[in-house]
């Protein structure tokens, strides 16, 4: 024991004078070559937003932020600089160029760090278009755990990381590429996994995203890693093979992703059903509609099964009786068309106690929510949207005390909702019963047990009083009671108690009050709806207009202040250095004045822009196109704007609707329509919705989740009023109806061959209507009534077969009215041509028998009868003036007439005696 002990000291004294030695070469705590590695990466980072490497100075590396060093030998061994604010970049509300990952390129100085464990780079933009994952990262020995996700790499993966043979983590995440938008050409592919098996450690993979097509005996490669236990391979576009692997050596994985990899069968052949130790599987958007098979029932491991996404049809699931582990399970956007009660008892009863988890949104299923969820004890997600379930809610599912979020919005629920509902829902954080026909009986005294951030309500009767109840709930950043039935006065607390609100809409209901004097306690909005109220301006705001607090609001992204009582003119904003993120300003139906708001300026994102049925006036400016290039929708009609239509108006690349009507707007319309490119090329792929709003549930970021912003632009066409909401960006239309235009139609609006909609009546418009203006093939609606036209209709008329509405009443047309189906099938046909006085054929009853008469020709006769009946005219006065001038001027002349007068009456008289 004695010289046990003695090599034992020994042992630690030679390890203590190692340590100084190391020390003592390090100068200070860091190898002088490590650092000099350290910093030479540090340069080739061109933009560092979070300043990771601010600290990166002074003697000991080992002190700077994201490296360590081993505590025996001094070395670095760890480098984490991962972008911990990555997913935040990617799903923040609005885009910014700001993002918070570096930028620059990997230094192949890191070869000095020999002894590196841990490197994790993720979420840092250090790759780009054409720049693959650097091979000489495969010559690091000693690597443990390499993380280069969402690192916006290019190329092929490098065989070279199979060096790597220590290795128990590699993530090589690329889903979040942004390369992947410039095809398929510029993304990370491998054509070649055979260095996989040579990390014999490997615990964790993650190669979603990587394209893998070429790849076709992956899954021989993959069963190669028997200690395997986390397999991800989504987006990878796989061929799976249907021979079965007769011996997977995958006898650790737990948990595989498959999402999205093209699966279209849950064939009973495929490897991983005999994977008995799985105990998560994700398959979500595939295009699987096989019902489940036998083999999954055996997986007995499963706690987390995820489906949705597929074609799935009658699902039995009482396959599933013998995962008695489950925890979650999610067929969102299955066709199941079964009874939601048929379905639930379907699952296994020994996991009705644990799921906590279960999706079945989109799935039109069925019948009433059973009484018996109440023993589902330990459920925290319950997802039933969008599906056709029937009846009133229990008041049972409000025993289920975990419940965090509850979806049960676009259904057919009835009934009332009370606080009995919620008795024990003390962990409640999301809420929506929008779309149904509830009728919210909830005391305004009630004091809820939870503490609510998403509460949703649209639709359903949370009125006639303001819910008072809401007070209290401090902590919603997303409160939807539109079309609520509320008609009441706007409380005072409510502009405090929803200080923290991303998403706010309590529009179309009857709420009357005043806006706040100032929202700079709400710098989180984003989304901000108080049309259809009562709602006037604070009377401490400037001229009483629209409060200027509005441009201080740096992350809205819709203002929607449409039909209130707003006065004044929209508020001066100051200039910001990042501009402002808002998307759609509607405040229509006002009382708003002034010129156009050149404070518009500061939003250079903004798509749509509503201003109608207002008192505008002044010219339009001539900066719209430089300062708004992303405008897509325009109305401004019933105002009173004058001047021209700027020619640089012509110039907006996404404009794809313009209504004008109804104002005093002069000249003639330019010629430079063509370059209206969203009218004459499909831009729909490339558009965004202003009416829709995305934000992703946090309860399970496996589905997206669309917040329709429930709004519309009214659309005047076809002699009607039409609401677009998600379907918006289908409409493209030009409306310059009700001005004071003059001038001929010029033959460039031909060229706009996405245009639905055209109506340019009621203006002093001359000259002939296009010739080809049979190209406009997608026209529905056609308006060309009290102008001045002239001349024949054009033949190419009929060549416009999605025409339903046409009126070319009340001009100088001429000739006969072109034949073709499309032209008999129109609404109301014969209104569409009176008050032409020389058109003829069918459907007006004056028919074409005579000579034809061009219109070239009619015009010279009509000239040749005017000059007939002037003379006619002249000559007739010429002459009676001479018989004046002769009677007033001779004596014997009037006598002798008088004369002869008397014996013509003597002789009638005789005669008629």
């Amino acid at each position: 024991m004695g010289a046990t002990a003695a090599c034992c000291v020994l042992l630690i004294l030679a390890a203590t004078a190692a340590s100084s030695v190391y020390a003592q070469q390090a100068g200070g705590g860091c190898f002088a070559g490590e650092r000099d590695a350290l910093l030479s990466f540090r340069a080739g980072i061109g933009k560092d937003p979070q300043g990771l490497l601010a600290s990166w100075s002074g003697q000991d590396c080992c002190l700077w932020n994201g490296v360590r060093c081993s505590n025996t030998t001094g070395h670095v061994v760890e480098l984490g600089l991962r972008n911990s604010f990555f997913l935040d970049d990617q799903f923040a509300p609005v885009f910014s160029n700001n993002s918070h990952g570096m930028r620059g390129e990997i230094s192949s100085s890191l070869l000095v760090l020999r002894h590196l464990e841990h490197l994790d780079l993720s979420g840092n933009y250090l790759g780009g278009i054409g720049v693959p994952i650097p091979r000489f990262l495969g010559s690091l020995p000693s690597l443990v755990y390499l993380n280069l996700s969402s690192m916006d790499f290019d190329g092929k993966v490098p065989p070279q990381l199979g060096n790597l043979s220590r290795l128990l983590y590699l993530d090589l995440n690329n889903i979040w590429n942004p390369n992947e938008f410039y095809g398929d050409d510029n993304i990370l592919h491998a054509e070649d996994i055979s260095w996989l098996p040579r990390l014999p450690l490997l615990r964790f993979l993650d190669m979603s995203g990587v394209n893998l097509t070429a790849v076709g005996n992956w899954v021989q490669v993959l069963s190669m890693l028997s200690n395997l236990r986390a397999l991800r391979l989504s987006e990878c576009h796989l061929v799976f093979p249907h021979t079965p692997i007769l011996h997977p050596n995958l006898t650790s994985l737990e948990m595989l992703d498959l999402t999205a990899s093209g699966i279209d069968t849950l064939n009973p052949t495929y490897w991983f059903w005999d994977v008995g130790t799985i105990r998560h599987l994700d398959l979500t958007n595939n295009i699987i509609s096989e019902p489940f098979l036998d083999a999954m029932g055996n997986m007995t491991s499963l706690e987390v099964l995820k489906l949705g996404g597929n074609y799935l049809t009658g699902v039995r699931t009482e396959i599933l009786n013998n995962l008695c582990n489950l925890r979650v399970l999610t067929l969102w956007s299955n066709p199941i068309n079964q009874d939601i009660s048929e379905v639930l008892k379907g699952l296994p009863q020994c996991a009705w106690s644990k799921i906590e988890l279960l999706d079945l949104s989109c799935t039109n299923i069925s019948g009433e929510i059973p009484k018996w969820i109440n023993q589902w004890t330990n459920l925290s997600i319950l997802q039933l949207s969008s599906n056709r379930l029937v009846g009133s809610i229990s008041t049972e599912i409000g025993m289920l005390s975990k419940l965090n979020q509850l979806y049960l919005d676009g259904n057919q629920l009835n009934g009332s909702i009370s606080e009995e509902h919620f008795t024990s829902s003390v962990n409640l954080e999301e809420l929506d019963l929008s779309y149904n026909s509830l009728h919210m009986t909830i005391s305004s005294h009630w004091n809820p047990p939870f503490k609510l951030h998403l509460a949703y309500f649209p639709r359903s009767k949370a009125g006639p009083r303001f819910p008072l109840w809401l007070k209290g709930q401090i902590s919603i950043t997303n409160l939807d009671i539109s079309d609520a039935n509320i008609v009441d006065y706007l409380p005072d607390w409510f502009w405090t108690v929803f200080s923290n609100v991303q998403y706010l809409n309590i529009s179309c209901n009857q709420i009357s009050g005043r806006l706040p004097r100032t929202l700079e306690f709400m710098p989180s909005a984003l989304i901000f709806d108080l049309n259809s109220n009562n709602l006037t301006v604070s009377e401490n705001s400037i001229n009483g207009t629209i409060p200027p607090y509005i441009c201080q609001l740096q992350l809205l992204q819709v203002l929607d202040l449409a039909k209130n009582c707003l006065v004044g003119q929209f508020p001066l904003c100051p200039e910001v250095s990042e501009g402002r993120f808002i998307k759609a300003i509607i405040l229509n139906e006002n009382n708003l004045s002034g010129e156009f708001p050149s404070s518009l300026q500061s939003f250079p994102e903004l798509i749509l822009l509503d201003l109608a049925h207002n008192k505008f006036g002044g010219e339009l400016p001539t900066w719209i196109a430089k300062k708004l290039p992303d405008l897509s929708y325009l109305k401004l009609r019933h105002n009173m704007f004058s001047g021209s239509i700027p020619v640089e108006l012509t110039h907006l690349g996404y404009l794809q609707y313009l209504d004008l009507a109804y104002n005093r707007i002069s000249g003639s319309i330019p010629h430079t329509l063509g370059n209206l490119k969203a009218m004459v090329e499909d831009q729909t792929q490339s558009q965004v919705d202003p009416l829709t709003w995305s934000v992703e549930r946090p309860g399970n970021p496996a589905t997206d989740y669309e917040t329709k912003y429930d709004d519309s632009l009214v659309v005047v066409m076809k002699g009607q009023y039409l609401d677009y909401t998600s379907n918006v960006f289908y409409m493209v239309g030009l409306d310059l109806s009700c001005n004071n235009l003059v001038g001929d139609i010029p033959v460039e609006i031909t060229s706009l061959v996405n245009l639905k909609n055209l109506n340019i009546s009621y203006n002093g418009l001359s000259g002939k209507i296009p010739e080809k203006i049979g190209l406009l093939g997608s026209l529905e609606s056609l308006d060309l009534s009290c102008n001045e036209l002239s001349g024949e209709i054009p033949s190419g008329f009929s060549d416009m077969t999605m025409l339903s509405k046409m009126n070319l009443s009340y001009n100088n047309l001429s000739g006969r009215i072109p034949t073709g189906n499309q032209l008999q099938t129109l609404i109301d046909p014969a209104s569409s041509y009176i008050g032409n006085k020389y058109l003829c054929g069918l459907p007006l009853s004056r028919n074409c028998s005579g000579p034809k008469v061009f219109g070239g020709d009619l015009d010279k006769h009509q000239g040749e009868a005017r000059f007939f009946y002037l003379g006619l005219a002249a000559g007739f006065i010429l002459g009676l003036w001479v018989v004046f001038v002769l009677f007033l001027f001779c004596k014997r002349c009037r006598v002798t007439c008088f004369q002869l007068f008397d014996k013509l009456v003597r002789a009638i008289k005789a005669f008629m005696a």
